[in-house]
Order: C-alpha cells, then structure tokens, then sequence
C-alpha cells in the first residue's frame, strides 16, 4: 500500500519527450554499447562484483545487469526497476519516476516494506522507519546509466505474510556501491 502511495505521487505521465528520443535513436540491442556492465558494492564488509559482457546483447524480459521501464502492476504509473542477479543472490531497486534522469531517487522505511536484496539466502529489506536506500544516477548516455548507491536495510528473519519476523533493524550496511554503463531497456 505504501509503494502505491509512493508511485502515485510520482508524475503520471505515460512518456517524457527525451524518453520518446532515446526510444528512437536506440533500437534495442544497438551496436555500439559498452563492453561491459558492472554493478559492486560491500555488503557488511563483503565484496559483490557483478559484470556481464557486451550488456545491450541479453534478453530484455530476462537479463542478469539491467534496468528496464514498466507499467507498475495495476496502476498507470510508470517506473524503471534495476535488476541485479549474481552467484550470491539478487539485487532490485525501483525508481518511481516515468522519466529516468541524472539525479539521486531514495527510499525510507517511512513508505513501508520495500525488498532490495537477496543475499546468501536472506532477504533484506528497507523494513524500519531509520533504513533507507539510496542510488545516485550520475550518467545517462546513449541508454545506459552509472553512478553510486548506499543503504541501511532489516534482514528477514522468517517469512509468513502478514507476519514476517524482522532481525536487527539497520544492521545490514550496503556501502561502496557503484553501477556502471547498466542498460535501460523500454
């Protein structure tokens, strides 16, 4: 409920003139793209490093490194999510914005539970009200972004809706994060 309220407050515009101009001068899997996608960051101290190869090349309904644009289920919001899946688990932000661009997007846990990674077979979440995640685009270039995150998140301990059990809350720190030439698939 608290991610609709978030998305809803966020411009409901179906498509932005610059997105409409990427779209155009970018069909997808255009040559030409970087060589390689990167996304690392620590996790509690532990290094994650996750590339892929010629990054325009894979599937855009199914990629390890990627942002894509999407309708948001059951609404008319559109947002970009950024997928990450690696040997040690599964990264995914949401940006909710319809028009992706150079600047900060975060979430607190004042907005309510939002998922952000799947590390070693635990799921951390932006869960308590002092969690937060924050990514910082720095380049939007011929489709494809960089640029830096952090974040305090709550891992879940056990799941069972609507009763999940929480562990220590902000004691998973995501600091070092960086992406690199990530592609934006529409």
């Amino acid at each position: 409920m608290a991610s609709l309220v978030m998305l809803s407050l966020s411009s409901c515009l179906k498509e932005s003139i610059a997105d409409a101009m990427l779209e155009e001068e970018k069909p997808a899997n255009s040559g030409g793209s970087p060589a390689v996608a990167t996304l690392t960051y620590t996790i509690n101290g532990n290094a994650v490093t996750v590339s892929v190869n010629d990054p325009d090349n894979q599937s855009p309904s199914g990629y390890q490194l990627g942002c894509s644009k999407t309708v948001y289920p059951g609404t008319s919001n559109t947002v970009y999510i950024l997928d990450c899946v690696g040997q040690t688990g599964e990264l995914t932000f949401m940006f909710p914005t319809d028009s992706l661009a150079v600047r900060n997007y975060g979430y607190t846990g004042i907005y309510g539970d939002l998922f952000v990674l799947g590390y070693n077979n635990e799921d951390e979440f932006v869960h308590n009200t002092k969690d937060s995640i924050s990514f910082n685009i720095t380049s939007y270039d011929k489709g494809h972004i960089s640029g830096n995150f952090s974040g305090m998140l709550t891992p879940m301990v056990a799941a069972g809706y609507p009763d999940n059990v929480y562990g220590s809350p902000g004691s998973v720190l995501i600091t070092k994060g960086s992406f690199k030439d990530i592609p934006v698939f529409y």
